[in-house]
């Protein structure tokens, strides 16, 4: 009888162990804060169990373990930065764990040929950092200085990609990290290429970003160089449409006769040679091409009305071919 009586007693104190282990699973617990936490790479069940618990996202670790073991997810469980909700209940924390989801970062996408001024505009909109504060850094000359440059700005430096922001990253990491991805692709093979041009990094930079301001064709590219290096080796003005896009005040826009009277060393219609520096913001098939140009005779391009380029030889082709262009502007 006595026997019977532990055994009715044990199998009811599993039953109130199991439900309230179960009632713990699926109800919510509220925490004090909200802050992200971090699993980190190669975290075994109970070490996440332990940062979980210590941070108050879950109420029990050994219920976290024991729920994560029993369903086909506790092997599944992702490292990344988490904003877990508030409140949380352990089920829904296993899911999101196994799913990889609510995570603190935000993608931010610099498209290439942005200027600084509309990449500033960018980050406040998809990073939160103040566009104010982007242009300030991006021009403060120690804060320059101390990444290894020696130029009146980032502008050209900070190269176009999709880029992961933690929460918490601040405005300077994430601008050097920008022009550390661009330092990265003066290796020393892109080294001894300008060499070859004798050019610097900066003369690349320039050019680079007069060919993203022309053309977004890939197979345009490193011809659109060859036009510009073949004027240069000339001594003829550039008269690259970008360098006065980037001196307007309202641009983007459709180029004015007038425009191109503009008193500035980026007129490239007024002073001869590249501008004192990049008109924007050039991706890597842009500075690939401006180190890579391709070899050709032609002096002169225009617009073709159907997102390409006529390329010529001489004054006479190029005059051809812009009339051509605004026929079929007009039609």
């Amino acid at each position: 009888m006595r026997k019977r009586y532990f055994i009715l007693a044990a199998f009811a104190a599993i039953l109130l162990l199991l439900g309230g282990a179960g009632a713990m699973m699926y109800s919510p617990h509220a925490r004090e804060s909200s802050a992200p936490v971090e699993i980190p790479v190669g975290a075994s069940l109970r070490g996440i169990a332990d940062i979980l618990s210590d941070h108050d996202v879950v109420g029990n670790r050994w219920v976290f373990i024991i729920a994560a073991k029993l369903s086909d997810k506790g092997t599944r469980l992702q490292s990344g930065l988490y904003l877990f909700p508030n409140p949380l209940s352990i089920a829904d924390a296993i899911d999101i764990l196994a799913a990889g989801s609510h995570q603190a970062y935000k993608n931010v996408t610099i498209r290439e040929g942005l200027t600084l001024t509309q990449i500033a505009q960018t980050l406040q909109k998809h990073a939160g950092y103040p566009a104010d504060s982007v242009l300030a850094l991006a021009r403060d000359r120690t804060f320059i200085s101390n990444l290894g440059l020696s130029v009146p700005s980032l502008e050209g430096y900070l190269l176009p990609e999709t880029y992961r922001v933690r929460y918490d990253e601040r405005l300077p990491d994430f601008l050097r990290r920008l022009v550390r991805a661009n330092d990265a692709l003066f290796d020393a093979e892109a080294t001894d290429r300008m060499r070859e041009l004798r050019r610097s990094r900066h003369e690349i930079l320039t050019m680079a970003s007069l060919v993203e301001g022309e053309t977004r064709l890939a197979e345009e590219r490193a011809r659109v160089a060859g036009v510009y290096y073949n004027r240069l080796r000339r001594g003829m003005l550039l008269q690259a449409d970008p360098t006065v896009q980037y001196i307007i005040p309202d641009g983007p826009r459709r180029l004015l006769y007038r425009d191109l009277s503009i008193n500035s060393p980026y007129n490239t219609y007024m002073y001869a040679g590249l501008p004192p520096g990049p008109v924007n913001n050039p991706g890597h098939e842009a500075i690939e091409a401006a180190l890579h140009p391709e070899r050709h005779e032609f002096l002169y391009f225009v617009a073709d009305g159907y997102g390409g380029h006529t390329f010529s030889r001489t004054l006479d082709e190029h005059n051809r071919a812009v009339a051509v262009y605004r026929k079929n502007r007009r039609n």
